[in-house]
């Protein structure tokens, strides 16, 4: 049953190709090819854009329950405390960068100078 159909589309482009010129044959056939291989060429970046992205961040840590990790924001007040280590850049607040403060168990506070 596909042979026939082969058959009558080789049959149909000879007829088209001879009588009404074969830009008329060649024109959808290169259109096809064309968006097919631009489908594809997309497929693939977006495929290996996450692949690569994905193996470059770095895995989080988790911070231990001896040290609580605070960050403040210097403009409007609001604490934030840290569970899991995404990064070491300190999280943005007000537009500016928050200010890291750790906390040992026994409850004292001391500010974390970054250019340490």
């Amino acid at each position: 049953m596909r042979w026939v159909g082969l058959a009558v589309g080789a049959v149909l482009v000879v007829l088209v190709g001879s009588q009404a010129g074969w830009k008329w044959v060649f024109a959808p056939l290169l259109g096809w090819a064309f968006i097919r291989w631009s489908i594809g060429s997309l497929r693939a970046m977006t495929a290996d854009s996450r692949a690569s992205a994905h193996l470059e961040r770095p895995q989080p840590e988790v911070v231990s329950r001896a040290e609580r990790v605070l960050y403040w924001c210097e403009d409007c007040g609001t604490e934030l405390v840290l569970l899991v280590r995404g990064t070491g850049k300190a999280p943005r607040h007000c537009a500016t960068a928050m200010h890291e403060r750790a906390e040992i168990e026994g409850g004292a506070a001391e500010a974390v100078n970054p250019s340490q």
